[in-house]
């Protein structure tokens, strides 16, 4: 399976190391329409740029020619668009083709670009990891489809309506553990960890990935035909090499 790393410019150096594909988060639209990059992206080079924006994306034809002429300058291999729907993207994707370049949209605009790769995210809070890739292959084609492995560590309280749950930090969840030492579990439908805790008379379900539900996860993936995933590297430095 391919690996590609979303890295912040001052990550580079170390994210290299994995010697996978990078994706620079080092690039937005202003507010002005203009292409900025990140002060400290001297050395960004090869791979991909990840594309976000200030607001409402404004562009003209001057942005796109900013972008293409940025994607040549460096080397890059493609554009992921970290934004909504926008008549920019259109003329992003076109000029992208030309240059068989190539575009990675979200999963809202998998659709919209028949040619770009569709990140569909990893993470679950229900259904089951297996059947919602089924699905994105069903719809999209397993080639094109970049799983988005994503590092859980959320708490919910049921009902959790929501089903977004809190977000928990590396250094609460530890802390977290020592304090109440959880018996964990495994969930073969979410392909995550989870343990359960009482405080305050309710109960609080922390959901975690480590390495081992992370290979579980790719290894699903891996077997519905889906071989590209992007990981980040702030979640997973401290595993990727074993991955």
């Amino acid at each position: 399976m391919q690996y590609i790393i979303a890295a912040e410019p001052k990550e580079i150096k170390n994210a290299s190391s994995f010697r996978q594909p990078l994706a620079h988060m080092a690039y937005k639209i202003g507010r002005d329409a203009r292409l900025y990059r990140s002060e400290d992206a001297a050395a960004v080079e090869d791979g991909y740029m990840i594309l976000s924006s200030e607001g409402e994306v404004r562009a003209d034809d001057y942005t796109v020619t900013e972008i293409i002429s940025e994607c040549k300058s460096r080397r890059f291999k493609g554009v992921l668009a970290n934004f909504g729907a926008a008549p920019l993207l259109t003329e992003i994707s076109k000029e992208l083709n030309e240059l068989n370049l190539r575009l990675i949209v979200t999963e809202n605009l998998g659709s919209d670009y028949s040619s770009a790769w569709v990140l569909i995210s990893s993470a679950l809070s229900g259904g089951t990891l297996r059947r919602r890739l089924s699905e994105a292959v069903n719809k999209y084609g397993a080639s094109r489809i970049v799983l988005d492995v994503e590092r859980v560590t959320r708490e919910f309280v049921p009902p959790a309506y929501d089903g977004e749950g809190r977000f928990v930090s590396r250094e609460e969840f530890e802390t977290l553990k020592a304090r109440v030492s959880p018996a964990p579990f495994f969930s073969q439908e979410l392909c995550c960890n989870y343990f359960v805790f009482f405080e305050g008379g309710r109960p609080h379900i922390v959901l975690y990935d480590n390495l081992g539900s992370i290979k579980n996860k790719l290894f699903i993936a891996s077997s519905l035909g889906i071989d590209k995933a992007m990981f980040l590297y702030s979640e997973i430095y401290d595993i990727m090499q074993n991955l």
